[in-house]
C-alpha cells in the first residue's frame, strides 16, 4: 500500500484486506483520514454501527471502482500492450477521460436536448 501513495494525501481509502492497526495510527497521526472498511475479528461478526460505517466507506470506493468496470468491459482494455511508458500512459489517461464522460453520457444528453 505505501507503494501507491505520494505522502501528500488527505484521505486513504481501501477495503477491509488493507485493515492494519499499525498503519491506521501512522496515518492518523499524519492528519490523513482512515476510510478503510473494518475487519471484524475471527468468530465475531461485526456491529451494526461498523456495518454502517463500511457501507458509507464502500459507496465512496465504488465511485472510483465504476472507471475501472467501463474501461476493462465496455472498452474491453484487460491487457496492455508494450508501447513505451509514455505511450501506455497516454492511452490509459484517454480511457479513463473518456469513461468518465461515458458515465455520465445521459445527463449530457439531456442537458443539450
Amino acid at each position: 500500500m505505501d507503494d501507491l501513495l505520494h505522502g501528500q494525501e488527505e484521505a486513504v481509502y481501501g477495503d477491509k484486506a488493507y485493515a492494519d492497526e499499525g498503519k491506521r495510527k501512522d496515518f492518523e497521526e499524519r492528519g490523513v483520514k482512515w476510510c478503510v472498511s473494518k475487519k471484524a475479528a475471527r468468530g465475531q461478526k461485526l456491529s451494526k454501527k461498523d456495518k454502517q460505517r463500511n457501507s458509507r466507506m464502500s459507496q465512496t470506493r465504488a465511485r472510483g471502482e465504476h472507471l475501472y468496470h467501463v474501461v476493462k468491459c465496455i472498452f474491453g482494455y484487460r491487457k496492455v500492450r508494450h508501447r513505451g511508458i509514455i505511450k501506455n500512459a497516454a492511452q490509459q489517461f484517454t480511457l479513463f477521460g473518456l469513461a468518465n464522460l461515458y458515465l455520465v453520457r445521459r445527463k449530457l444528453l439531456q442537458q443539450t436536448a
